[in-house]
């Protein structure tokens, strides 16, 4: 199944607006949107990315020639664009907004945030967020790649000792296990590998369903799913297990819907969601904290720089690195066929 023939592009820009949405009201001190006995809008527009993800990524690692190859691809979608988010908190932001001004850019402190930032660590720079209301960081979102990038890596491990359903049923299952372990724990880790194990559900579940795509190819199928995912959520709502079947079913619907309808807006023309996404949080920060904007007008201008700055980023660098690793793929498979 290709991109144009489903809506995964159109769901992951719609998902990373809900993100923003849910952050603003976080980093303004308000409480979050949330699904009641479930979980915030902005969690469960991640657990989308993660589903779709899965998917896609299984249809890549499947129709790749080798594992080097697959990491290629998947350092080139993810690392180029986020040093270049790093870059500009750092460079940009931190001269501009940091106590120490100037001073702060060619300090060994900024090349350590730089570098942290980059390679998947906390962007906690507090010279910028320390009189914020939200002051743990500057760019929270960021958490999520480095789950999604370990997510990467092992699927591809794991198909590569057996190209069947069985291995991401199975680790999906062993996600499921550790959800309802932390949410049931009263240790202090919990929470945070809570988080990681519901998107890790999401993740490997959308693998899982990639093996079966033939047999959910009609609409019926898909509507079907598309119900009994929705009531798994319903039911599940305010149980001990809701972390784990409410995280099913979300997954479950986004793909459901994803495959029963054809996007006619986007149609793979561009993908601005991973920029909106690397962009939303800083500039939130920045417009909640410097700015004397209300929460909606913030909210909207947020909205706006970030659709530039996620365009610039697609167009000048994620765009060129797909299409770099594209074309050496492509030469590589040429020269060893003329060989």
């Amino acid at each position: 199944m290709i991109n144009r023939d489903n809506s995964f592009d159109l769901i992951r820009h719609l998902a990373a607006l809900a993100v923003l949405v849910s952050h603003h009201y976080v980093l303004s001190g308000q409480q979050e949107p949330m699904l009641q006995g479930y979980n915030s809008l902005g969690a469960i527009a991640v657990l989308a990315f993660f589903a779709i993800s899965g998917f896609l990524i299984t249809q890549s690692f499947l129709n790749t020639r080798s594992f080097y190859h697959y990491m290629e691809k998947r350092i080139a979608r993810i690392f180029p664009a986020l040093i270049a988010c790093a870059f500009v908190m750092v460079y940009f932001c931190g001269p501009a907004f940091s106590k120490n001004g100037v001073g702060y850019a060619f300090s060994l402190e900024s090349l350590t945030d730089f570098l942290k930032v980059s390679a998947f660590g906390r962007a906690d720079i507090g010279d910028i967020t320390r009189t914020f209301i939200f002051k743990d960081s500057f760019n929270g979102s960021l958490w999520s790649l480095k789950i999604e990038f370990g997510c990467y890596v092992l699927l591809a491990l794991a198909l590569l000792v057996m190209r069947r359903a069985a291995v991401p049923q199975i680790i999906a299952l062993a996600f499921c296990i550790t959800t309802y372990l932390c949410s049931t724990s009263a240790h202090p880790m919990a929470p945070k590998l809570l988080v990681y194990s519901t998107v890790g559900i999401a993740f490997f579940v959308g693998s899982s369903l990639y093996f079966y795509r033939a047999a959910f190819s009609s609409v019926k199928a898909k509507l079907l799913i598309g119900i009994l995912s929705a009531a798994l959520v319903l039911v599940s709502l305010n149980t001990p297990l809701v972390m784990v079947f409410a995280s099913i079913g979300v997954s479950l619907l986004v793909l459901s819907l994803g495959t029963l309808c054809k996007d006619r807006i986007i149609k793979s023309r561009f993908d601005i969601s991973y920029g909106m996404y690397l962009y939303a949080f800083p500039v939130q920060q920045l417009m909640i904290n410097t700015t004397a904007l209300s929460f909606y007008a913030s909210m909207l201008a947020t909205v706006a720089v970030v659709i530039v700055l996620a365009s610039l980023s697609w167009l000048f660098i994620e765009k060129p690195a797909l299409n770099y690793v594209h074309r050496k793929s492509r030469h590589q498979e040429s020269a060893t066929t003329m060989a």
